[in-house]
């Protein structure tokens, strides 16, 4: 086994010119190798790209966990030999472009999942995107499944984003965006024009009132909106106490419960309701200085196609949406369950990973869990360092009691 092993490294380190190449598990002994020519491309095109700094690059088989890391110096090009199979593939690094101002240096990622590796030869393109430095408001915690009363009944008016100023600044919570994405992250289709890797595609939209200094938020401090700002305890002896919240989630013509202690979020495109189980991508974006709601939909619309497969059978179908630019997000998460998710519904550059509550979809220990990001240290004032690396995989708590629950 260990001799299989070495002269599957060997073999690898010896195809492409490497900074390290090493493997975290063992590779399958007498299988079937594929020498593969991997291209890392950057998006968009229009990005003139000076120099591949540093790049490295992630291969795990999906069956196997069989993992091998490469690490690429000046080049976008790849040629390795892999035991046949179907992987992840992951790429971060940095590159060197040029622009009006002259050269920079710029973090990219890229993200491919359920890549097929098999015969003698491949040949495959990966996208790679620069990723997004914020300085913004970001998603602290995602409580998105629940409690439970009880009785057993299923209870879910206590759902809630927590939104925190990481930064060592005021911000302020004015006209920030809460964006729910259109596609699913566990429902994969070919949907045209693919448009992901330079906008977000927004199946919902809500924002924060106020004229630009109503809400501030001091380094450190955080914001609740809430889907219902009620007191829970009140029909849920095992919920909590919203009422106190900063906003609240009103959906107009529709039987929702409305607190006129709390402010009320902007309906600005379609109703945002919280899926249970995830399955959706959520973000935060600032529009523009004096752009306004209905200025933001009719100007951003994007109808998509695809076609969707059930049954053996084929149906073509068309759905419409509000694509954000990328350039306007500040932060994202990508949410889903572990044996059902399938893809990434943002760039790379926004989100390199996503983050569950729970290992498989029904999973009744889901109630009363939430998402949170890891705390990584504290400032001289004694408030929380947020982890924050565009990769919801590594920078979130996943399955964890809600904070506001302590």
């Amino acid at each position: 086994m260990l001799k299989q092993l070495l002269r599957t490294l060997l073999l690898l380190c010896a195809v492409v010119s490497l900074a390290a190449c090493s493997s975290d598990s063992d590779a399958p002994e007498s299988q079937a190798q594929t020498t593969l020519n991997l291209q890392l491309k950057v998006v968009p095109e229009n990005i003139k790209v000076k120099e591949y700094k540093h790049l490295t690059v992630n291969f795990k088989e999906l069956n196997t966990g069989f993992t091998v890391i490469q690490e690429l110096n000046n080049t976008n090009l790849l040629k390795a030999v892999l035991p046949t199979g179907t992987y992840n593939i992951t790429v971060e690094g940095s590159i060197v472009y040029t622009d009006n101002a002259g050269a920079t240096e710029a973090k990219v990622g890229g993200v491919q999942t359920g890549v097929v590796i098999n015969g003698t030869e491949q040949t495959k393109v990966i996208d790679i995107s620069m990723k997004a430095q914020s300085s913004d408001l970001i998603l602290e915690e995602v409580f998105f499944a629940g409690t439970k009363t009880p009785q057993g009944a299923m209870y879910f008016g206590d759902q809630y984003f927590k939104i925190t100023n990481n930064t060592d600044k005021t911000l302020y919570a004015d006209g920030m965006l809460l964006i729910q994405s259109a596609f699913m992250t566990n429902e994969k289709q070919d949907y045209s024009p693919n448009i992901i890797g330079t906008t977000f595609s927004a199946g919902a939209v809500i924002r924060i009132p106020g004229n630009g200094s109503t809400y501030p938020v001091l380094p450190g401090s955080s914001i609740i909106i809430a889907e219902d700002a009620i007191n829970h305890l009140e029909f849920n002896s095992s919920s909590i106490n919203l009422s106190q919240a900063n906003f609240q989630i009103f959906k107009e013509d529709s039987d929702d419960i409305d607190n006129p202690a709390v402010p009320k979020m902007l309906n600005v495109f379609e109703k945002m309701v919280i899926h249970t189980q995830g399955y959706y991508a959520y973000a935060l974006a600032r529009m523009p200085l004096g752009m306004t709601n209905e200025a933001l939909v009719s100007q951003n619309s994007y109808t998509y196609t695809y076609n969707l497969t059930f049954g053996g059978d084929v149906y073509p179908m068309d759905g419409t949406a509000v694509k954000i630019p990328n350039e306007w997000i500040t932060d994202a998460v990508n949410l889903s369950v572990q044996d059902s998710f399938q893809w990434l519904v943002t760039s790379p550059s926004l989100d390199m990973g996503w983050t569950s509550v729970t290992s498989f979809d029904g999973d009744k220990n889901r109630f009363g869990k939430a998402v949170r990001r890891k705390v990584i240290g504290k400032t001289s004032e004694g408030k929380d360092i947020l982890k924050d690396t565009n990769n919801s995989t590594v920078d979130f708590d996943h399955g964890v009691k809600p904070s506001l629950f302590n």
